[in-house]
């Protein structure tokens, strides 16, 4: 954990919480901010919530009560399936010391909720001792690009990406179901054939079966920053964002079916969710 990140201890209200999103009855995020600081996140809007001034990535709450307000809150719901790690991730540097998504992990299996953890940190396969004998759990394994290079620009914090493909193998060695989230696919550095094919032969190779592809989002937001933490390093891929703000909506339906055609030749299942 990096010196320049602020840590909080802080008491949830709530723990287990409503969520629309799609499949999923409830979320649970251990932590408010994220050490990992991807500069595309959609999360962002998190400082607004928590009275942070810091920047993104520069601030963590721990919210130290939640394994006593979830058993609460768990005895009080319907059964579903609980969406782990929607704005925070769970496995992010702190969760070492901190345990808070283990013993929430511990929490929903004593009581038979099922689960999705979504995480691009190789430290989830420390709870592969919890995970393994628990059938109703999922792990949805972020990554962005095949070169670490670009990583470092966009999730400056983030494991490798050799270290999230080697926790895929180890996971799936384990049979748990992991699945790749391949998102967001990034304007210049992961959206040409080339790229894309990199990507889905390397998944392949690390034995995934399953991969969810999503877009950039919130571009008024997010391209600002991106621009100025690429033009040092990466000066010749600011025309190529200008000019594919000029038409946004088409260079979605491009890339859409580009990520089709070449997803025909893979053997896994591979699902556009833009």
């Amino acid at each position: 954990m990096s010196a320049n990140i602020l840590i909080r201890e802080v008491k949830a209200k709530s723990i287990l919480n409503k969520t629309g999103i799609p499949g999923m009855s409830y979320c649970i995020n251990p932590y408010t901010g994220c050490a990992h600081g991807c500069i595309y996140c959609y999360a962002t809007y998190m400082r607004d919530y928590s009275g942070h001034t810091e920047k993104w990535g520069e601030f963590v709450d721990i919210k130290i009560n939640l394994p006593e307000v979830l058993s609460k809150e768990i005895k009080k719901k319907r059964p579903g399936r609980v969406c782990i790690g929607t704005v925070a991730d769970g496995y992010q540097p702190i969760e070492r010391e901190k345990l808070l998504t283990r013993r929430t992990i511990e929490i929903l299996i004593e009581n038979n909720f099922p689960f999705e953890i979504l995480t691009k940190s190789s430290l989830v396969s420390r709870d592969i001792d919890l995970l393994k004998d628990y059938k109703n759990c999922s792990i949805e394994l972020s990554i962005t690009t095949i070169d670490d290079n670009v990583r470092k620009i966009f999730e400056p914090n983030a494991d490798t990406i050799e270290n999230r493909l080697a926790c895929a193998r180890k996971l799936m060695s384990a049979g748990i179901e992991t699945n790749v989230f391949f998102g967001p696919v990034l304007p210049y550095f992961s959206d040409s054939d080339k790229s894309i094919n990199s990507l889905f032969d390397a998944f392949e190779s690390a034995g995934v079966k399953r991969v969810l592809v999503d877009k950039l989002n919130y571009l008024n937001k997010k391209i600002p920053l991106i621009l100025s933490s690429i033009k040092e390093v990466f000066p010749q891929a600011i025309s190529y964002y200008q000019n594919f703000l000029k038409s946004p909506n088409g260079y979605e339906s491009d890339l859409r079916q580009r990520i089709n055609d070449i997803a025909k030749s893979k053997k896994m299942k591979v699902e556009v969710v833009f």
